[in-house]
């Protein structure tokens, strides 16, 4: 029966109103160096087009009224642990009224309010008293029941009655106290509280943190982006949780822990990809397709690959690569078809060059360049003369060779520059064949034997040519050839007749030109 009596007691006592306290004001007074009052953008008018006076409320709470009798309030402005007050000038007296800390009547100001000036005002509601914080290293963030309320010196932080704990931090130096805040005697000034939290140097305590993530995703702890890809950094011992962020992923956390005076190494997850869908029909079907360059697809089935810009590359023996850009969206299917083309060793359109050697009476290396568009070609060679012809001598009479009179011996060497026309056939994918007409100038070289004179030397001949290329591929941009023609003489200088006729030398005949040519 005792124990219901002091719970129906107790709990009455919980049900009274805090309008019972006493509201008051602790502190009044000037800010010398605050041009809030008197600053563009912060600065208010009163009824006469004056500029008025600001009262800066240190409160936590909110919900006040205000009542300045027969001069008026100007207005008032709710800021981050504040309420600003604008008056008129020589505003006199104020009453501040809340729904549950009650009523403070015809407070008078202290001093004369002056228009354009700052003023702050402390009050009192009645349930704690202000205090100034700190810790014994300067500007240490400081925690209060958990709430970071800024750097020290925290000044006017109003305290309700009753226990608090107080925790101040400093790189590696930290401390915490439990302070109690209490009423004052009956009739003793209620003055500011002052808690100075010793700190000392928690080092020992504190391990290095190397943490790695792949894809050089963005780090975040503690809200703020403290690396990309990876951070470095020292840390109390304990467990933390740290996030990873990247363009176009759903973030990931990373829990891990601390250990003291070691190196902690951690292996973050990285940000998973927000993904879509590549649906690629190909032709033929079997290809050898690389997403963006390194990871084979198989392109039979819709892939799912991350959101954003890829390059695939399509391969197959036999047909020319390609490779193709697709933006994948979120949750999009990107469809297409890709079709590869064939190759075509024996190429309608390319540019060659390359070497033969070219069988025939006093033959040679040849050197060999052209051209082929749409399959017409245009080739042009030179031959280089190394075979020689028997030595022919030459006599005072070159019509009279029993006369006894002998000049000289010499032999000669055949070089020919030919320019010739082709249509190109592709008989199989490796083998073609070009049907081919052209012209060629021979040219002779007299080589002395015997004697001074070089009998012949530069003699020419012009001739019609009649022939065709075969081509084999082996692999791309390689051609082997062999290439038979006959030459048709159409005309002789005077020398090179006179040395046909002495020496049995035929300006045209059978040649065949055996080679490898580069194709572009």
């Amino acid at each position: 029966m005792f124990r219901k009596i002091v719970a129906l007691l107790f709990g009455s006592l919980l049900a009274v109103p805090l309008t019972a306290q006493e509201m008051s004001v602790v502190s009044f007074r000037l800010l010398e160096t605050d041009l809030t009052a008197n600053t563009r953008g912060t600065s208010e008018m009163d009824q006469n087009g004056e500029t008025a006076a600001l009262i800066k409320i240190v409160t936590l709470e909110r919900g006040f009224n205000f009542d300045g009798g027969s001069l008026g309030i100007v207005g008032t402005k709710e800021k981050p642990g504040e309420l600003w007050l604008y008056v008129p000038r020589y505003a006199q007296r104020l009453t501040i009224s809340h729904p549950n800390f009650g009523v403070l009547r015809n407070y008078s100001y202290p001093v004369t309010v002056e228009g354009g000036r700052t003023y702050e005002m402390l009050i009192d509601i009645g349930t704690g008293r202000y205090a100034t914080i700190s810790g014994t290293v300067a500007n240490s963030d400081i925690v209060i029941d958990g709430e970071f309320v800024g750097k020290s010196p925290i000044y006017n932080r109003y305290l309700g009655y009753g226990k608090h704990s107080i925790t101040a931090t400093n790189n590696r130096f930290e401390g915490t106290d439990t302070v109690y805040v209490t009423t004052v005697k009956e009739g003793a000034k209620k003055e500011n509280l002052i808690f100075n939290v010793e700190m000392r140097d928690m080092s020992d305590h504190y391990g290095d943190i190397n943490v790695t993530v792949d894809g050089n995703a963005d780090i975040f702890f503690q809200g703020q982006k403290v690396g990309t890809g990876q951070w470095q950094s020292q840390l109390r011992e304990g467990k933390y949780i740290l996030e990873t962020h990247k363009a176009n992923c759903d973030s990931v956390k990373t829990a891990f822990t601390v250990t003291a005076l070691k190196e902690n190494v951690v292996k973050a997850t990285p940000p998973t990809p927000h993904t879509g869908y590549l649906n690629i029909y190909t032709r033929p079907r079997n290809l050898t397709a690389l997403l963006d360059g390194r990871t084979p697809v198989d392109l039979t089935e819709a892939q799912s690959v991350p959101v954003g810009t890829h390059a695939l590359e399509f391969s197959r023996k036999g047909y020319v690569s390609q490779t193709r850009e697709f933006n994948v969206e979120r949750y999009q299917i990107t469809a297409d078809t890709v079709t590869l083309e064939r190759i075509n060793y024996v190429k309608p359109t390319c540019f060659y060059f390359g070497a033969a050697y070219t069988i025939r009476s006093m033959g040679g290396p040849t050197g060999i360049v052209g051209y082929t568009y749409k399959n017409h070609d245009l080739q042009a060679s030179y031959t280089f003369g190394t075979g020689a012809s028997d030595d022919i001598y030459w006599w005072d009479s070159a019509t009279d060779p029993t006369s006894s009179t002998r000049l000289g011996a010499v032999n000669y060497k055949m070089s020919s520059i030919a320019l010739k026309y082709g249509y190109q056939f592709r008989l199989f994918t490796r083998f073609g064949i070009l049907p081919q007409l052209g012209f060629m100038q021979n040219r002779l070289q007299a080589n002395l034997v015997d004697g001074t004179e070089k009998y012949g030397d530069g003699a020419t001949s012009f001739c019609l040519t009649l022939g065709a290329k075969l081509l084999m591929v082996p692999f791309q941009h390689c051609y082997i050839f062999a290439s038979p023609e006959y030459a048709f003489p159409l005309s002789k200088d005077n020398a090179f007749q006179s040395i046909a006729k002495t020496a049995d030398l035929n300006a045209g005949g059978f040649a065949v030109h055996i080679g490898v040519l580069a194709n572009f």
